[in-house]
């Protein structure tokens, strides 16, 4: 997304914090979905990836912006891993056969990823502030509950 390209191009933290402003939260991911970074030469390790999420979060926190972790999930399952690889060769992607682990993640799962930032902190993004969000969402029935013949 926006936030995390801005910090990957090293951007300064008052250009971050105008980006960040825009959005009502801000999302981390687990290393594993941004390895292609490390193979692309943009990052050189998973600890610089490390550092651009806690940089996101540092300043999330400065901005009392809720930080979230999500897990950009494709798939529910991890062995349904291989619909995603079929559909993406038939789509020509290169790179079909080297797919991050996009699957639905447990809660303990995500506690692990994001342990680096340390306990309370880690459950704050994986647990609090995720939970905040969705009771903050209006409830909508797109179907009522009576029939409307035609």
């Amino acid at each position: 997304g926006e936030v995390y390209r801005a910090v990957l191009d090293g951007k300064s933290d008052e250009e971050l914090k105008d980006i960040m402003n825009f959005y009502d939260y801000l999302e981390i991911q687990p290393i594993t979905n941004n390895e292609f970074l490390i193979n692309k030469g943009n990052v050189k390790d998973e600890d610089e990836l490390r550092a651009l999420n806690m940089k996101i979060y540092n300043l999330g926190r400065e901005l009392n912006k809720p930080v979230v972790a999500t897990g950009d999930v494709h798939f529910l399952d991890p062995q349904d891993e291989v619909f995603r690889r079929i559909i993406m060769a038939g789509q020509g992607f290169s790179d079909s056969s080297n797919q991050p682990p996009l699957y639905l993640k447990t809660t303990e799962e995500m506690l692990k990823e994001f342990s680096y930032l340390g306990g309370e902190a880690s459950r704050e993004v994986v647990i609090t502030n995720p939970g905040e969000i969705a009771d903050s969402i209006e409830v909508l029935k797109p179907i009522p509950d009576e029939t409307y013949p035609p």
